[in-house]
């Protein structure tokens, strides 16, 4: 099953391009920030482990230098949406 950015307006999926997605962190105040960020109420009711189930950005959304790219495809610490901040 294709992975879908959860940005608005974006219409990547992972079976279309070759980008990263990132799923949102389980940290609560982490995750509240990427929610706030999105700007999607759909998303503000649920919860940390529900997002991090079920929910992806894709790497157009980062700045480059904050993804870490070891064995797999992460976002830095200190990762923030390149557009949504």
């Amino acid at each position: 099953m294709p992975n879908f950015c959860a940005a608005p307006n974006c219409t990547r999926k992972s079976t279309q391009s070759d980008l990263a997605f990132f799923r949102f962190p389980r940290d609560p105040a982490r995750c509240q920030k990427w929610v706030e960020n999105c700007r999607r109420a759909d998303l503000e009711d649920k919860t940390p482990d529900q997002l991090n189930k079920h929910y992806r950005l894709c790497a157009k959304h980062f700045e480059t230098s904050m993804i870490c790219r070891t064995n797999s495809y992460r976002t830095s610490e200190a990762s923030k949406h390149k557009y949504f901040c």
